[in-house]
């Protein structure tokens, strides 16, 4: 063989090996794209499941409060706990800002103000001041 067909035949083989490299660099990029979708579409529907069963928590918390089955006692005391410790960081935040808190949400509501910019609730005269809870 001639060196010329010898090059000509490396270069095609070069060319051909190329050719395979970038089709599966392009399949692979596909693949990837395609399992960065599907990895997205599980992430919103945990996203969505998780919601719905905050959602139930807080229904049943609602409807049941401290009647709730034997089970549950341990988290609704957690609960309990929470809304406690979060009404008394409200109180101290509205005292910094010279407000109360809504008698309907536990949101501020400033010195003066009609409804509760937060629920929409009519205020009475003096907004609540919160209470701490153990």
């Amino acid at each position: 063989m001639e060196v010329k067909e010898t090059i000509l035949k490396l270069g095609g083989d070069v060319k051909n090996s190329a050719e395979k490299i970038a089709k599966g660099a392009i399949d692979g990029s596909k693949k990837m794209a395609e399992k960065v979708k599907i990895k997205r579409s599980i992430s919103e529907a945990e996203s969505v499941l998780n919601a719905a069963y905050i959602e139930i928590g807080k229904k049943y918390e609602e409807l049941y409060g401290n009647r709730g089955e034997a089970e549950f006692a341990q988290i609704l005391a957690q609960v309990a706990k929470a809304k406690a410790q979060i009404a008394v960081a409200r109180a101290d935040l509205a005292a910094m800002d010279s407000a109360g808190l809504c008698s309907g949400c536990g949101h501020h509501v400033q010195e003066g103000q009609a409804y509760c910019s937060h629920c929409g609730k009519k205020q009475e005269a003096e907004p609540l001041k919160a209470e701490v809870i153990d």
